[in-house]
């Protein structure tokens, strides 16, 4: 009877050491970075968050531009009810692809970030630079744009977007954070 226990109690230790397996150390460049992942999600949500100073008398904030995914038949396809712009993950991937050309530095969390959130749960506003979260259901990363490259880089984005919709919805934003088109300031922006 001892030695029946004994056994079953092994037993029970090896099922359950092979269901609890501790997780192993995977290199990154085994895993890729995560840039890389996050193109080949098919749940990416990307956030940008600038608030520049604007000495205008409204002094209106534009809030964030968040990215969804929808399919091409979808009707919301280029709308953009409050902070979010609905475009195509063939988009969403390009605009990654655009992100990962930048010179960023991700900081990079195992954790989900919830981007679709109330005025009152935004990060401090960003005066000198643009806040770029992107998240997926596994993982997360934040980055920082400087403020001297946010136009430059929401016009790269904007050119990257092939639905004239979602990119006129780009451009909205590109003008509420105080990006003009090149043609009205007389040079390049």
């Amino acid at each position: 009877m001892q030695r029946q226990s004994a056994f079953l109690l092994g037993v029970a230790f090896l099922l359950l050491a092979s269901c609890h397996q501790r997780p192993t150390a995977v290199s990154e460049s085994q895993r890729g970075t995560f840039l890389t992942r996050a193109i080949k999600a098919e749940d990416v949500v990307v956030r940008f968050y600038y608030e520049p100073m604007i000495d205008e008398p409204t002094n209106i904030s534009p809030g964030p531009l968040i990215l969804m995914p929808v399919s091409t038949q979808d009707p919301r396809l280029g709308t953009k009810p409050a902070w979010i712009l609905y475009v195509t993950l063939a988009d969403l991937r390009r605009e990654l692809q655009v992100l990962a050309e930048e010179p960023l530095t991700w900081k990079e969390s195992r954790r989900s970030k919830e981007l679709v959130v109330d005025g009152f749960a935004l990060p401090n506003p960003h005066h000198s630079s643009m806040e770029i979260a992107v998240t997926t259901s596994d993982e997360s990363a934040i980055a920082e744009l400087e403020a001297s490259h946010v136009c430059k880089v929401l016009s790269d984005l904007s050119n990257a977007i092939t639905s004239v919709k979602a990119r006129d919805g780009i451009a909205f934003y590109r003008r509420t954070v105080s990006c003009l088109p090149p043609e009205t300031q007389g040079g390049p922006n």
